[in-house]
C-alpha cells in the first residue's frame, strides 16, 4: 500500500514566496525537472492538481532509453525496487495474424507507483510540493521579471521561470498565435484501466509477466502488461467516434476479441479513464519565462514505451536550460528550447508518427504482422531501434558556450 504523498507547504505559504522555478504537473517530466533544479540549489515549487498516488492513462512500459535516462538521474534503483517486471517479449496480433518478438530489455511499472516515487525524490532533493491544487497560468507581459499562476482559491504564485509539465491537459498560456496546440482531425484518444489479476484457472485468459500484449484493429489498438502486485495495466489509442458509439469497455473488448483475446469480464467491471486527443504539436514549446515539457510540449501516439522515454529525456534536458534562464532571461529561449526538443525527440516521434499512420490501415497492418511472424529478424531490428539507449543530453545551457 503506497501512502498518500503529503504537501510540504500550504497554498498561502507558497504564494508568499518568489520562486526560482514553479513546475506545474508532478508527472515524469515535472518531477525530474524539479529534482534536477533542486539539486542545483534552486528554490523550486512543484504543483500537482491531483492527490498522490494517482492512476494515469499510460502504457506503463519503460524501454531501454527510458531506463538509461532514469539511471542518469540517479533514480533507477528506486524505480526498480517498486516491484515491476522486466520485459522480454512483445506479442502483437492483428486479426488472425500474430507475431512474438524478443525485447532487448524494458520494464513494466505502474504510473501509480512510479510518479509517487519520482515526486518523493524531488522532495528529498529540496523541492517544495503542493498537491490537490489546480492552477491557471497568467498572461504576463513580455517585460515582466516573473511568470505568475493563480489557483482556484485566488492564491497567486510568482516564479522567475515556469515549467508547464501538465500533460495533455495543457492549454495555451497567452494570446500569442504561436502558443497554440495543433491537433490533427484524425487524432485518437487514450483510454486506460487497471485491475488485479486473479490466479483462477477458470479465467479464459491469463497474462504473463514480462510480456507486452498488443492487439490492433480498425478502431485502434490496445496494450496490456502486468505491473507490480499482479496489476494489469491497459492502455489504448482508439477512435473517438467508436468510444462515443459503444463505450470504452466495449471498444477495447472488440479490439481484443478480434485478435483472439478474451477479457470481457474484467473490462466490464473496471473503471476506465480517458484523455484528450493524443497526437498534437506546438509551434513553439515555450513563451515568456515559460518552458513546455513532456506531453504539454506536443505528443505523438506511442507504441511500446516511447512516451515515457520522451518525458524522461525532456525532463532531464530542460534542467540546464531553466537553470540558465533563472539567472538571465533571453527572448530567444523558447525557440531554442523548441529546437532542443526537435533534436532530442524528433527522430523517435517521426518514427512513431509513421507507425500510427500505418495502424489506420487494417489490411496493411495484418500483412505487416504476418511478415513479422515469417521474418522475425525484421521485427527485432524495428524493436531495437525503438528501445535502444540514446546519449543523455550533455549540451551546454542555452546561451552558454
Amino acid at each position: 500500500m503506497i501512502p498518500a504523498l503529503a504537501a510540504t507547504t500550504t497554498r498561502h505559504q507558497a504564494s508568499q514566496e518568489r520562486w526560482d522555478a514553479v513546475i506545474v504537473g508532478a508527472g515524469i517530466a515535472g518531477s525530474l525537472s524539479a529534482l534536477g533544479l533542486a539539486r542545483r540549489g534552486r528554490n523550486v515549487l512543484l504543483i500537482e492538481r491531483a492527490t498522490f498516488p494517482r492512476h494515469k492513462v499510460c502504457g506503463a512500459c519503460l524501454n531501454g532509453d527510458a531506463i538509461a535516462g532514469l539511471r542518469s538521474a540517479g533514480v533507477w534503483d528506486k524505480i526498480e525496487a517498486l516491484g515491476g517486471h522486466w520485459l522480454n517479449q512483445y506479442s502483437i496480433r492483428s486479426g488472425l495474424n500474430r507475431a512474438n518478438l524478443e525485447l532487448p530489455g524494458g520494464h513494466a511499472v505502474s504510473r501509480f507507483a512510479m510518479d509517487h516515487a519520482l515526486a518523493e525524490s524531488a522532495i528529498a532533493a529540496g523541492a517544495q510540493f503542493l498537491s490537490d491544487t489546480a492552477v491557471t497560468i497568467g498572461n504576463d507581459s513580455p517585460d515582466s521579471p516573473t511568470r505568475s499562476l493563480q489557483d482556484n482559491d485566488g492564491h497567486r504564485y510568482q516564479a522567475s521561470v515556469l515549467i508547464a509539465a501538465n500533460g495533455l491537459a495543457s492549454k495555451p498560456a497567452s494570446g500569442d498565435p504561436d502558443d497554440r496546440l495543433v491537433v490533427p482531425a484524425d487524432s485518437r484518444i487514450g483510454l486506460g484501466a487497471h485491475w488485479t489479476q486473479l490466479d483462477d484457472p477458470r479465467e479464459p485468459m491469463h497474462l504473463s509477466s514480462g510480456v507486452i500484449y498488443m492487439a490492433i484493429a480498425e478502431t485502434g489498438y490496445v496494450g496490456l502488461v502486468v505491473t507490480e502486485n499482479q496489476v494489469i495495466n491497459l492502455a489504448a489509442a482508439v477512435d473517438r467516434a467508436a468510444v462515443q458509439t459503444s463505450g470504452p469497455a466495449q471498444v477495447c473488448h472488440q479490439i481484443l476479441h478480434s485478435c483472439g483475446w478474451d477479457l470481457a469480464k474484467q473490462l466490464q467491471s473496471t473503471h476506465f479513464r480517458g484523455t484528450p486527443n493524443l497526437t498534437r504539436r506546438r509551434k513553439i514549446a515555450g513563451g515568456h519565462r515559460l518552458f513546455y515539457v513532456g506531453d504539454s510540449s506536443g505528443y505523438v501516439e506511442p507504441f511500446t514505451g516511447e512516451g515515457m522515454a520522451w518525458a524522461i529525456r525532456a525532463g532531464l534536458a530542460v534542467v540546464p536550460r531553466v537553470d540558465a534562464a533563472i539567472d538571465r532571461w533571453r527572448p530567444d529561449f523558447p525557440q531554442r528550447w523548441t529546437d532542443d526538443l526537435k533534436q532530442t525527440l524528433g527522430k523517435q516521434q517521426r518514427r512513431c508518427r509513421m507507425i500510427s499512420r500505418l495502424l489506420r490501415h487494417p489490411v496493411l497492418v495484418r500483412h505487416s504482422v504476418g511478415a513479422l511472424s515469417r521474418f522475425p529478424r525484421l521485427g527485432q531490428f524495428a524493436v531495437q531501434q525503438i528501445h535502444r539507449e540514446r546519449p543523455v543530453d550533455g549540451s551546454p545551457p542555452i546561451g552558454g558556450e
